[in-house]
Order: structure tokens, then C-alpha cells, then sequence
């Protein structure tokens, strides 16, 4: 795990990108998991990287219909993060959860 928060937020970033992109690549479970993974993570700035990441990839249903099992395995924490400490983070937990309902 890297110590430095802006390192992972700008690889969270970039995976999500590679996501849409290369979908057949880097759209499966092996990939999904470190955006999962780091939504959980201490640093306000990486879960925000991640839930835009999320947002980017549920916003098309080709892409959202891929993601049967992270949904399921990570639905409980993105619910939750609504009441994150931080607000910022919190408001686009809102808008991504309105886009996978």
C-alpha cells in the first residue's frame, strides 16, 4: 500500500479511466476490487477518486451491466458512505447511487 494519498487518488483516477476505455481489459473482478478496496481508505481525496471512478462506469449501462459481483460485494459500503465525515464525498455518493438505481 502506498503511503502518499495523492498517489493513489491519481491511481484510482486513471484505473477508472482504463476502465472505460478498455473495457474489455480492465473492466473485470481482478480490477474492480482496487477501486473496492480503496473506498474504504483514510484519505477523503482517494474515496472521492473512487466514487468518480464508480460514477464514470455505472453512467453507461454497458459498463454497469459488468458489475453484478462488485455491486454486490460493495453495495453495503457505498450506501454507507453517505454519511461520510466529509461532505464532498457524501454528495457524490448521492449521485452515484441515483445512477446505479
Amino acid at each position: 500500500r502506498d503511503v502518499v494519498p495523492d498517489i493513489r487518488a491519481i491511481c484510482m483516477e486513471e484505473l477508472g479511466t482504463w476502465m472505460k476505455t478498455y473495457t474489455a481489459s480492465f473492466l473485470t473482478d481482478s480490477y474492480l476490487k482496487y477501486i473496492g478496496w480503496t473506498l474504504y481508505d483514510k484519505q477523503q481525496e482517494v474515496r472521492l477518486q473512487c466514487v468518480k471512478a464508480l460514477q464514470g462506469l455505472y453512467g453507461h449501462r454497458d459498463t454497469a451491466a459488468h458489475m453484478e459481483l462488485f455491486t454486490r460485494r460493495f453495495k453495503t459500503r457505498m450506501v454507507s458512505m453517505v454519511f461520510d465525515k466529509e461532505f464532498s464525498v457524501a454528495v457524490e455518493v448521492v449521485k452515484l447511487l441515483t445512477l446505479m438505481l
